[in-house]
């Protein structure tokens, strides 16, 4: 089962705490003005309405016919007490003095009603609350407006505050993001300007102290121990060499030398791959030829089995292609692809073929897994049928993402495997 967790952004949580407490005063104010016009307007009805129904009341007892005169804000029922023959629906409840608001028939607005017995008559007066209703409305939509002109206002304060906020965390992550490895790291206070954020970059400071002085230690070790082993390696090399002159050794002779060269060819490959990452910057500026490269490096691999039946390997050039990197680490990346096409070939024909933009170097031999492919450059990852340590490969993709290469890699169990060694247009000098 899948959990989700939904986290907002520094800068959505800004604004949250900012429209939050806004959204609340509004909406109180907003409830405050419909109320108080509700109480303002109670308190006015009632009171004209008092002094309308005295009004009635007096023009009632002098002549009943003067209610008709009354303005058409008014309307008024005379009924004989206990009877309510002729009232509308809405005020046949009321009793004597009670007044509360009624609706007529076909009326937009509200009347406030009332009753009063004169005698054995009954007086009602209906007071039309149309003006008082219309200024109501009027008002609340104006509290409205002013209500989201306000929140409008609060949502450019609340984003600009938060612009502001987030300038120095901003202005850190591009001074951060500008850090390059070996390079003097430039002062990351500056770039804040803000007590607060100091903490986190007294933090960020000591973690990259800490990371330098491993990296450091790191390279240091490898390079030392990498200029360490030339020197042994030369030697054992030349020594290979001058055995290999002798005509009367023997064929178990023969291969042993062999099986030492392709040893000591390896050692110096991973040796001068060790180098190449030690060192972090290298001349880039080199203008390689790959064709050359890829002769060497099929001759070499002749070389190491020439003790033993070497496959057919099969080179084709359509055009010549120059990598903006050294020699010696295209030679690597090519003879471990190499190497690896012969060991997993089961001997049949190797066909190398280098195209305007990539070198592909196909296999006829077993295939590899589909499970394999996805691990195939990991480090230390072997499959089923390899005799090596798991590294040729992935010194191969970490040489490549080096210098701006793509090694692809397409295999059909049983009919054979291609790697792809593509150079993008900028990788090429």
């Amino acid at each position: 089962m899948t959990s989700f967790s939904f986290r907002l952004g520094l800068r959505p949580r800004f604004l949250l705490a900012t429209l939050v407490p806004v959204l609340v005063v509004l909406g109180g104010m907003i409830y405050a003005v419909s109320s108080f016009l509700d109480v303002l307007e109670h308190d006015m009805t009632h009171g004209q309405l008092a002094r309308e129904l005295d009004r009635v009341d007096a023009l009632y007892r002098r002549d009943p016919q003067l209610l008709d005169l009354l303005g058409p804000n008014l309307r008024t029922y005379v009924t004989p007490k206990g009877q309510t023959d002729g009232l509308p629906e809405s005020v046949k409840s009321l009793g004597d003095g009670q007044s509360h608001e009624v609706w007529l028939p076909g009326a937009a607005y509200e009347y406030q009603a009332t009753r009063r017995d004169i005698g054995d008559h009954s007086l009602y007066v209906l007071l039309d609350l149309t003006p008082e209703e219309r200024l109501e409305k009027e008002l609340i939509g104006v509290a409205w407006i002013a209500g989201l002109g306000a929140l409008f206002l609060a949502v450019l304060v609340a984003l600009w505050l938060s612009q502001v906020v987030m300038r120095p965390v901003r202005r850190l992550a591009a001074r951060a993001a500008a850090i390059v490895p070996g390079e003097q790291r430039p002062d990351l206070r500056p770039a804040t300007g803000d007590r607060s954020l100091d903490i986190i970059v007294e933090a960020f400071d000591g973690v990259l102290d800490r990371f330098d002085a491993f990296v450091a230690r790191e390279q240091a070790f490898t390079e030392d121990a990498s200029h360490e082993l030339r020197t042994p390696l030369a030697t054992a090399i030349s020594s290979l060499d001058l055995i290999a002159e002798d005509r009367h050794l023997s064929d178990k002779s023969q291969l042993r030398l062999a099986r030492a060269r392709a040893a000591t060819t390896r050692m110096h490959e991973l040796i001068e791959s060790l180098l190449l990452f030690a060192r972090e910057q290298t001349d880039e500026t080199s203008n390689t030829p790959v064709s050359p490269v890829m002769r060497e490096a099929i001759a070499m691999q002749a070389h190491l089995f020439s003790a033993a039946p070497a496959p057919d390997i099969a080179f084709e050039a359509d055009a010549e292609v120059h990598v903006a990197a050294p020699s010696s680490m295209l030679l690597s990346v090519i003879n471990n692809l190499l190497r690896n096409a012969i060991e997993h070939g089961g001997g049949a024909r190797i066909d190398v073929r280098l195209t305007p933009d990539a070198l592909h170097i196909r296999d006829h031999g077993r295939g590899i897994a589909p499970a394999a492919l996805s691990r195939l450059f990991d480090r230390r990852f072997k499959g089923e049928h390899s005799r090596g340590q798991g590294l040729g490969l992935y010194l191969v993709k970490r040489i490549s993402e080096r210098f701006g290469w793509q090694v692809n890699v397409a295999s059909t169990p049983g009919q054979g495997t291609e790697f792809v060694l593509r150079f993008d247009h900028e990788a090429r000098a």
